[in-house]
């Protein structure tokens, strides 16, 4: 029988514990960022001090991995798998499509791909899928989450669900390796960009130095599984990620292409684009104001991280991203956006319970998601037919041939098969998915592929051969 004093002293007991629990926490801190000594213009993990060029084969490729858990990783490895299949010749050498990858970008669970692919280029083959797609991460970082040993860890007001994230993001694929170990020799693929969104302004947050140095920090010394953790931070399921702002210590200035962005009076949507953008990373140069930078999932303010390209080109300036990516030696332009997007059935408006937890995350994620993501779709469609334009006039002033430009969509929504793309569209946003699932997307990848005009059409132009 429990007795009165059984009770309170069960209950001073816990009380104790709960203290115990608080103090100890109180200890723990997630990683901070470290402050950069000195600003060097191209210091670091910088597109500029990077050779981006389209080199003896004369294409220029960027992949684009949007959003959308582990079903977004599957999708995108298919989509390398059908890159590295396909064959060409030039200058009598054979080559992949796959090492013609100049730039990737990544946000959300796309970012876990595209981090590890840019880490290890080739090797990316079959490693990523025996070491993630393959593997229940989710059961490994809810079993984190749960363990008692991470409970008082958990109290701690500096600590939360992302570094639990980025502890098994290192444990299954980083390794605790660095921006230094991308911006090295060490790195084999290509360059990645990976993006998060600023919890108070909306904004998108590139990890890449050219963003750190309105911090004043030093991205060299950043895990990568950090930049992952904080593109993949979903709300309520894991908690945003903090950065230290140390603006106004390492005597940075601000390039003359972004006050003349920010000052620009034009009318028009590159110059409305640069003026907002412009605002958006002036405001870390007040640390007083905001001396944290909270960052969450990175699909939130750019789901296929098109917006990247855009603002690129909008604040560094058209001519500047030709020199910098020596795009007058290029005969080709290829963009491959793999859009793994999904459209669960929606039933809560056929119910008059409450709608649970799921159904919450969905409104507040997956929704304004996918309205923003016909939105830039859009834009870029639009940007496309201007560089078309620009590189044709170029082309006939220098009396040149203009370059060609394919745009290849890879979308789920975009599969032919009615029954295959809603069990595809029905897929959940999770990390972990059935190996019968991983496969289906893989499948769906090269017949997306296949099916998209404008890749049918890459390949025509290079005479591809595919291939193993």
């Amino acid at each position: 029988m429990i007795t009165k004093r059984s009770r309170l002293w069960c209950t001073a007991s816990l009380l104790a514990m709960t203290a115990l629990l608080a103090g100890c926490g109180s200890l723990v801190q997630y990683n901070i960022n470290e402050p950069l000594t000195e600003y060097k213009p191209g210091h670091g993990y910088t597109v500029k001090s990077i050779d981006l060029a389209p080199g003896d084969s004369k294409i220029f490729m960027v992949v684009l991995f949007s959003g959308g858990g582990a079903r977004s990783a599957a999708l995108g490895y298919g989509v390398l798998e059908e890159l590295a299949r396909n064959k060409f010749i030039k200058d009598g050498k054979s080559r992949r499509l796959f090492d013609e990858v100049d730039l990737v970008y990544g946000v959300s669970g796309g970012s876990i791909l595209a981090a590890y692919y840019g880490l290890h280029g080739e090797d990316v083959f079959p490693s990523f899928n025996d070491r993630f797609l393959n593997l229940d991460f989710q059961d490994k970082i809810v079993s984190r989450i749960i363990s008692f040993s991470n409970q008082w860890r958990l109290t701690s007001p500096r600590f939360g669900r992302s570094d639990l994230l980025e502890e098994q993001l290192d444990e299954v694929l980083f390794d605790k390796r660095t921006f230094a170990d991308l911006a090295s020799k060490k790195r084999k693929g290509p360059l990645t960009i990976i993006s998060a969104t600023d919890m108070s302004s909306g904004a998108r947050f590139d990890f890449i130095q050219e963003t750190f140095d309105f911090l004043c920090s030093d991205l060299n010394r950043f895990p990568i599984s950090r930049a992952v953790a904080a593109s993949s931070a979903v709300p309520l399921l894991f908690s945003p990620v903090t950065l230290w702002n140390y603006a106004g210590t390492c005597d940075f200035h601000v390039p003359d292409v972004l006050l003349a962005a920010a000052d620009n009076k034009n009318r028009g949507r590159i110059a409305a684009v640069s003026r907002t953008r412009a605002q958006e990373l002036f405001s870390y140069l007040d640390p007083i104001k905001r001396p944290y930078i909270h960052l969450l999932d990175g699909g939130l303010s750019d789901n296929l991280s098109i917006r990247s390209i855009l603002d690129m080109e909008a604040l560094v300036g058209s001519e500047e991203v030709r020199q910098d990516f020596r795009l007058d030696e290029m005969e080709k332009l290829v963009l491959v956006v793999v859009n793994a997007q999904n459209n669960p059935e929606n039933t809560i408006d056929q119910s008059a319970d409450v709608p649970g937890f799921r159904d919450v995350i969905r409104a507040i994620s997956d929704i304004p998601i996918a309205r923003y993501t016909q939105e830039t779709e859009l834009a870029m469609q639009s940007s496309i037919e201007r560089w078309q334009e620009a590189g044709r006039l170029r082309a006939e002033q220098n009396h040149t041939k203009a370059p060609s430009v394919y745009y290849i969509n890879v979308s789920l929504k975009n599969m032919t098969n009615e029954e295959e793309r809603m069990d595809l569209l029905n897929v959940p946003t999770s990390l972990y998915l059935p190996k019968k699932t991983v496969r289906e997307l893989r499948s769906a990848a090269t017949t997306l592929m296949h099916e998209s005009p404008e890749f049918q059409r890459l390949l025509k132009d290079l005479a591809v051969q595919g291939g193993n």
